[in-house]
């Protein structure tokens, strides 16, 4: 049986994100053994991740399991992060690089990502709605995309900002 994982519960955010990170479970569990100096089996390290008779990562597993990712340059590295922050009404978002090298451009793209989101988030919502009853899949998914968009209007912020500092 294929067990469903949250796409908004950080647990299983950062579970699905480890199977999606080349070398999954396995490398994971050699990469904690090395950084921690303690010995973690692949076995072990799936039943922490998907909270199996009561076994649960720790913080210091968290973070190192999203700095792997983070190493391998993944794009859902920091999912469970924005998940987690979630969870208690926090957004996070990355900051800028270097807005100022694009200039204003980079704020009008960072306002198109914005207006992108937006669309896909009301679409999300018009597609829940059609049978006149919400179901909680339709409350993730909904979560999901309104999450992401929150972090792109943190970045058109961040953009702005740079961008006048730049000039100054």
């Amino acid at each position: 049986m294929t067990s469903r994982y949250s796409e908004t519960a950080w647990t299983d955010v950062l579970y699905t994100s480890v199977l999606k990170t080349p070398g999954k479970v396995e490398e994971a569990a050699r990469f904690l053994t090395e950084r921690r100096g303690v010995r973690i089996g692949a076995e072990s390290l799936r039943l922490k991740l998907r909270e199996v008779e009561g076994a649960r990562i720790s913080g210091e597993m968290f973070e190192l399991l999203v700095e792997w990712m983070v190493e391998k340059n993944q794009p859902h590295a920091l999912d469970a992060v924005h998940a987690f922050n979630a969870r208690f009404g926090l957004i996070a978002s990355e900051t800028v690089a270097d807005p100022a090298r694009d200039g204003i451009g980079a704020l009008v793209n960072a306002a198109l990502v914005v207006s992108n989101r937006t669309g896909q988030l009301a679409d999300e919502i018009r597609k829940a709605a059609e049978d006149g009853k919400i179901e909680p899949r339709e409350v993730e998914s909904i979560e999901r995309i309104a999450r992401e968009g929150q972090r792109q209007i943190e970045r058109a912020v961040q953009t702005a900002h740079a961008l006048v500092d730049a000039q100054h």
